[in-house]
């Protein structure tokens, strides 16, 4: 087993070492994510404008269609992508398959020693396009299905991510589990460049919420029913879980002075809400 340096022992190690991965790996990524979703389009659109001469429809009902046309075929590139992706996905895991561990980043001839984090590498830079593309899409829901579909993560139907940085892979989010706005959660932290690497999986069990900003670091998991406080950190390993209450904040996130987060709006808002609900 390999030994896992110390920050110290590490900064001392690698003060002057500096390391370039190898840049044409990526690159062909990139180009198979950009062209072989085009031959799919390619093809459907062929056999429609087919159809238009064959039954001659008309130069008027073609402009129609055309609106439609075009965002069918950024939902089908989006679509087409996941798929491709997800068959590079299959084939590096029959190489070096994705699993949960602690690496040692170490670098010989310009590249990590270790298979395992060369795949790691390209994987999570295979990611990141597809996932970008969906959230800034017509079709911002499809971020889902690409997680789920290309990177095998378990993210149940109900569940809900607002605009925030999503964990790539090995993401667990069950049934109304909620993600709001500015938070992100990661399945893998780097300690540093030249450091470990800590992979495991970020759950939200039933329910569970965490609230605008907050952090989730790998192995974090958010029990049913728990919500995690704005601007809180769930640290690695961590299990937010807590008898006395279903509402916890800070870092890490541990206090919990009040039940919930309803004890933190102002009385004078509880009352409004209170006069407003006896009305009804």
């Amino acid at each position: 087993m390999s030994k896992h340096l110390t920050p110290e022992e590490i900064a001392d190690k690698w003060a002057e070492n500096e390391v370039q991965l190898p840049r044409i790996p990526f690159f062909l990524i990139n180009l198979y994510q950009f062209i072989m979703p085009i031959f799919v389009i390619m093809l459907v659109d062929g056999i429609i404008f087919y159809c238009y001469e064959t039954f001659q429809v008309s130069i008027l009902l073609q402009i129609i269609i055309f609106p439609f046309l075009f965002i069918s075929n950024i939902y089908l590139s989006i679509w087409s992508m996941s798929k491709f992706c997800k068959i590079l996905h299959k084939y590096w895991d029959r190489k070096s398959p994705a699993r949960e561990a602690v690496y040692s980043r170490k670098f010989k001839n310009g590249n990590v020693t270790d298979p395992a984090v060369h795949y790691y590498h390209l994987r999570g830079f295979m990611y990141k396009w597809p996932v970008w593309v969906a959230k800034k899409s017509f079709f911002p829901w499809m971020i889902n299905f690409v997680l789920r579909d290309m990177a095998d993560n378990k993210i149940h139907r109900n569940a809900m991510y607002g605009d925030c940085y999503v964990s790539l892979e090995f993401t667990d989010l069950q049934d109304q589990s909620v993600v709001m706005e500015g938070c992100c959660i990661s399945s893998h932290v780097v300690d540093s460049i030249f450091g470990n690497l800590t992979v495991q999986k970020v759950t939200i069990e039933k329910q569970g919420v965490l609230h605008a900003t907050g952090v989730m670091a790998p192995g974090g998991i958010i029990s049913e029913g728990m919500a995690v406080g704005p601007r809180s950190f769930v640290v690695k390993r961590q299990h937010v879980r807590n008898e006395n209450a279903n509402f916890v904040w800070g870092t890490p996130a541990r206090k919990f002075e009040y039940r919930s987060f309803y004890d933190l709006i102002p009385e004078d808002f509880k009352s409004r809400a209170r006069i407003v609900s006896n009305e009804e």
